[in-house]
């Protein structure tokens, strides 16, 4: 029987992780430039709500993600901004926008941020009139 040599283990280890975080990190990088991408061309495009509603789907996607939160809260406010821009009055989105940033927000830590959110998000249900929001997003 060949016995174990620890040192090797571990070294081979602790490669494998090494290169799991590059390619993460390597993923993450190209996502958020494909989200500043996605806000350009939603600038240009006839239907600029589906590219928002491809961000939210995607932010919903990164959720169940490890690490996703920071990718998801990136994807939501980017979906913000176009909808802030072409739809102001589209309160269905804005809710679901609102409502995914605030579990994002608690799930980093950021408590205060997901309280301003989900605040939004039932103002918006109860009072459905166009929200400014210059503080937040």
């Amino acid at each position: 029987m060949e016995k174990l040599n620890l040192k090797n283990a571990a070294a081979f280890g602790n490669a494998a992780f090494t290169r799991l975080d590059r390619a993460e990190a390597l993923y993450e990088e190209l996502v958020e430039r494909l989200y500043a991408i996605g806000e350009d061309i939603a600038n240009r495009i006839e239907l600029p709500e589906r590219v928002a509603d491809a961000l939210i789907k995607a932010a919903q996607e990164h959720v169940g993600r490890r690490n996703g939160y920071r990718l998801a809260e990136k994807a939501l406010t980017t979906a913000y901004r176009i909808v802030a821009k072409i739809a102001p009055a589209d309160n269905a989105r804005l809710i679901t926008i609102y409502k995914l940033l605030g579990h994002v927000c608690c799930r980093q830590g950021k408590h205060r941020e997901a309280m301003k959110y989900n605040a939004l998000a039932l103002l918006l249900q109860v009072n459905p009139q166009p929200i400014s929001l210059r503080s937040g997003l």
